[in-house]
């Protein structure tokens, strides 16, 4: 049996490395924006009392479901490598196995780079509107929770609306047979991302505004406002919103965060760890 648990953990290590070396470097950076162009007047202080709870979640959410993530890929792959008949050893071997049978190994590595980008972000865009509808929601409501919006509210996630989004994204990589290498770096590259993405800065990148996700295009997700709704998806790219008609902006526009009275969670991590699945079992039944 190969050994799925142990190549997750050791991959796990290398991510975590790169997580939270990638953190020491970027969350200064963005603390930094966030006094020289901030998105308004309000831009929330990071080391508040009130701020403990997204503190929490960079804990949880790097190591807690980035190890169950690389061990629900794997297994996946490996299900689906055995289904097939290819013959493999141990886990690194089943990622050489996509790799060597798939004509992207061809390609220049930093073309398959940049190709894994784009896909990754395309089934990423489709995920986050899936996770987006009504029966689905509770889970991802976590995220939508922060009132507080800035790059430390960036690792709010429900475990379990992380691990699936995260298995959404990684694993048409890995069985595309993309370079082994990208699919290591791609979750902790995404991960540092959503810093600059949720970043409380004045920044809408002028007219790439439409093809490049920004704060502001990305701020405007998080708004509570009626004219905000079911917009603005994309996490890299936001030329998918522009594509599939959910693009929005006005970034000149003084918004509030969190949600909605019915989707409302307590500030308590236990409670936001929890109140979700009641949700979604109750929403399941009806």
């Amino acid at each position: 049996m190969v050994a799925l648990s142990d190549a997750a953990e050791r991959l796990g290590v290398i991510s975590w490395a790169l997580v939270y070396v990638g953190l020491a470097v970027f969350a200064p950076i963005c603390a930094l924006a966030q006094r020289w162009i901030p998105a308004s007047e309000t831009t929330p202080r990071v080391f508040d009392r009130s701020r403990r709870i997204d503190w929490a979640y960079w804990v949880i959410t790097p190591l807690g479901t980035g190890l169950l993530t690389r061990m629900a890929t794997l297994g996946a792959a490996a299900t689906l490598a055995f289904a097939l008949g290819w013959a493999f050893h141990d886990a690194d071997d089943l990622l050489d196995v996509f790799h060597a049978r798939s004509p992207i190994a061809s390609w220049a590595l930093p073309i398959q780079s940049i190709v894994a980008l784009v896909l990754a972000d395309f089934v990423s865009y489709w995920s986050h509107r899936l996770r987006h509808h009504a029966r689905l929601f509770p889970l991802h409501a976590v995220h939508h929770s922060a009132e507080k919006l800035d790059w430390l509210a960036a690792a709010r996630m429900h475990p379990l609306d992380d691990l699936a989004d995260n298995v959404l994204v990684t694993l048409p990589v890995l069985l595309l047979g993309f370079d082994p290498r990208i699919f290591l770096a791609l979750g902790p590259v995404l991960i540092l991302h959503t810093l600059y993405l949720h970043a409380s800065v004045r920044l809408s990148l002028g007219p790439l505004r439409w093809v490049i996700a920004s704060p502001d295009f990305h701020r405007w997700h998080h708004s509570i406002d009626p004219a905000a709704q079911n917009a603005n998806y994309g996490g890299v790219f936001s030329i998918w919103d522009v594509m599939f008609g959910t693009f929005r902006m006005q970034p000149e526009r003084e918004t509030h965060f969190g949600l909605a009275p019915g989707d409302a969670l307590p500030e308590s991590l236990g409670a936001q760890l929890v109140t979700p699945l009641i949700r979604l079992a109750q929403r399941s039944r009806s």
